[in-house]
């Protein structure tokens, strides 16, 4: 039984609709999606009547729905981050959710929502106003709060004195508005209107105001006693695929899947990797349990091994380089021995996935070259390492369950899933995005324009790069001329890829 799962994403980008859609043809399901147009262009407020109509029908076609809160209830992920709307508001817009709860009470629902992140940069692309002339001090602002309210030595009084106090009050209002929806959310959980909560702190820091709130949060979780229906833990954008490999496990009606997490580096998953706030094993372990599999120590006994490519030491940021860092952090010698240990377990049958976190915003390319090496990539389950740890890990192991699930899907769906990966991960993120920061304005996340020469010029490179992995090369093809950035900026790519055959023909 593949099973209907209706997805209200989070937005419409490539990596929160075009890859859940993908993953549902791997797995063999059959998701369902919105008109993108409903979701609102480039961060705009999507068509919220609409899209509680869309999910009332939708839900009623379906075993199961995926319901990104964000999106649900303020329009989508920038439009909640920049509300000014109060519960009185956004309240109502949860009643769909109950009312699927008394009309379809054997219908799965899970649910997401992402709690704001503490940007530390003077950067306002999806952040109010403000934030282009005041985003360093509201990090600042952020770290001295938590350390105040942990009892260690603070600077707050300075740290607000750098900052309107009339925006101070603005970023903590919008903050309460967001943490009450998150509340909320769980007092639905144990009313049992969500099957499953996952609430996930995007781009922090070990110290700042959403770690605070992720604390709080765990620990009405506790209080609840809802550790099996509630969780809180690393991840944004990846989230929605997480859930839907979930969803499409639990309507199969297997037990839970076991997976065992393979780590070369001692001590590598104790480390935190940047954008996070507690050590990458205890985001892996959430994230295993969000996707409905259980945690195995045996090779022999796992239906899924999770390889993976801890934080490189010191850390790396493909989106923020730094002279030479290539060359200054080398990650190498890790990423041959992964290499060679994911080698010789796909070559003994066993179902990888490989999670590269070594850095952010990009893969490390040591590994693709590695994995390159040594076996076909196409003999993978799953690769991920884009942007955050949760955003690799919640990837992989999404693909990891889809092919779980449909072990016998036709290869071009799982290839067309790994190309996607590697080409934007490694060619496009780690290189190609190099070509665009001299057409980049204050900042390299927003673009003057998408000039035909320089998309032309990094088509050519990710097609360059595809001709360079094994097992994958033969597969799929670019489009000619697809290559686009979705939102008008350098952080994320589309690009539409063709099976080798129906290129040619």
């Amino acid at each position: 039984m593949s099973g209907v799962v209706a997805v209200l994403p989070l937005d419409d980008r490539p990596v929160t609709y075009r890859q859940i859609a993908e993953l549902g043809q791997l797995s063999g399901a059959t998701v369902l999606l919105p008109p993108r147009h409903m979701l609102g262009r480039r961060g705009a407020l999507g068509d919220l009547p609409a899209l509680t109509e869309w999910l009332d029908q939708a839900a009623g076609r379906s075993d199961a729905v995926v319901v990104s809160l964000n999106q649900l209830v303020h329009g989508g992920y920038v439009p909640s981050r920049r509300t000014t709307e109060t519960m009185a508001d956004w309240l109502p817009r949860l009643q769909v959710l109950h009312r699927l709860r008394d009309t379809r009470p054997d219908l799965r629902v899970y649910a997401h929502a992402v709690l704001m992140r503490t940007k530390a940069r003077n950067d306002a692309g999806a952040e109010p106003v403000y934030w282009a002339d005041h985003g360093r001090h509201f990090g600042d602002l952020s770290r001295e709060l938590y350390r105040a309210e942990h009892g260690r030595p603070d600077q707050v009084a300075d740290a607000r004195a750098a900052i309107p106090a009339e925006l101070v009050t603005d970023l903590v209002r919008r903050r309460v508005q967001l943490h009450q929806l998150h509340l909320h959310a769980l007092s639905m959980a144990a009313d049992g209107v969500i099957d499953l909560l996952a609430v996930t702190p995007e781009d922090t820091t070990a110290e700042s105001m959403s770690t605070s709130e992720r604390e709080w949060l765990q620990a009405w979780i506790r209080r609840y006693g809802l550790a099996e229906r509630a969780l809180c833990y690393p991840g944004a954008d990846e989230v929605g695929s997480v859930l839907l490999g979930r969803a499409v496990l639990g309507i199969a009606g297997r037990p839970a899947p076991t997976a065992l997490v393979l780590c070369a580096v001692d001590g590598g998953l104790d480390r935190i990797a940047a954008y996070e706030d507690v050590p990458v094993g205890q985001t892996i372990t959430a994230q295993l349990k969000a996707a409905g599999l259980r945690r195995t120590g045996s090779v022999n006994s796992a239906d899924l091994v999770v390889a993976v490519h801890p934080p490189g030491l010191p850390e790396r940021d493909w989106f923020h380089p730094s002279a030479g860092q290539a060359a200054a952090q080398d990650r190498g010698a890790a990423a041959q021995v992964l290499a060679d240990q994911v080698a010789e377990l796909v070559g003994r049958g066993h179902r990888v996935v490989v999670a590269d976190v070594a850095d952010a915003n990009g893969a490390d390319p040591a590994l693709v070259e590695a994995l390159s090496a040594r076996l076909p990539l196409d003999r993978l389950a799953g690769y991920a390492g884009w942007n955050t740890a949760g955003n690799s890990i919640g990837s992989a192991l999404a693909q990891g369950c889809a092919t779980i699930l449909s072990p016998d899907v036709p290869g071009l769906a799982r290839r067309r899933v790994l190309t996607r990966r590697f080409l934007d991960d490694w060619a496009y993120q780690t290189q190609g995005r190099a070509l665009l920061r001299p057409t980049a304005t204050t900042h390299p996340s927003t673009l003057s324009a998408e000039p035909d020469a320089t998309m032309l010029a990094v088509e050519a490179l990710l097609a360059e790069r595809l001709a360079e992995l094994p097992g994958l090369a033969g597969a799929c093809r670019l489009r000619r001329g697809s290559v686009h950035l979705p939102w008008g900026r350098a952080f994320e790519v589309d690009f539409e890829l063709d099976a080798a055959e129906e290129h040619d023909g």
